[in-house]
């Protein structure tokens, strides 16, 4: 099964390399990073593959500005995302993409198409200004992996194909990821609290 992923962007009005990479990220809490971390760790000592050295997260929007365009940005988000109520979310199952990564399968969609369809107003915001069309996942996933090596990849997908995991955790928050530059460590710009879910 594939998932959506981001494409190069370039952009008419503005060179790409003059642009920052935001990331709007959902974060499970620690209990649940801890668990995934395990699971990590263990594909990498048995397979020898490498696992993302971040904190493993989804993506619910990535989209490219420049960065005297933050403030206005994170003004608009803090609008839309204050709006919004908390969530939870299930992890069942394990999937595979072409790119030879594995990852968790995310099984609520509603509350991303939701937070999507609320992230147009910075999608219009930012295309005003030139710069490329936001990316605003539908498909959630919770990366694994990086690409796991040729020669261990179906090892990988026969042995996770049979096992079983059921993690949950509530989301409350949205973290704002800015990247420089392509290789960069991400670094948090804000925080959005989400407003308390129904009881």
């Amino acid at each position: 099964m594939e998932i959506p992923t981001i494409m190069e962007h370039k952009s008419a009005g503005i060179a790409v390399n003059t642009l920052n990479r935001y990331r709007l990220m959902a974060y499970p809490d620690m209990e649940t990073e801890l668990l995934i971390r395990a699971e990590q760790q263990y594909i990498q000592r048995k397979y020898r593959t490498a696992v993302p050295v971040q904190p493993t997260g989804i993506v619910v929007a990535e989209f490219m500005a420049r960065e005297d365009m933050e403030a206005t940005l994170i003004r608009w988000m803090h609008r839309i995302i204050s709006t919004q109520s908390s969530f939870s979310i299930s992890i069942q199952g394990f999937g595979a993409l072409s790119s030879r990564q594995l990852y968790l399968r995310v099984q609520e969609q509603q509350p991303f198409h939701q937070l999507a369809g609320a992230m147009q107003v910075v999608d219009q915001y930012i295309r005003s200004y030139d710069c490329p069309p936001a990316k605003r996942f539908t498909h959630p996933c919770l990366p694994l992996t990086e690409a796991v090596p040729d020669q261990e990849f179906d090892k990988v997908v026969h042995e996770y194909a049979e096992r079983k995991i059921d993690l949950s955790f509530e989301v409350k928050e949205l973290m704002l990821i800015r990247n420089r530059q392509e290789k960069e460590t991400g670094k948090q710009i804000n925080l959005f609290r989400l407003q308390p879910g129904k009881i």
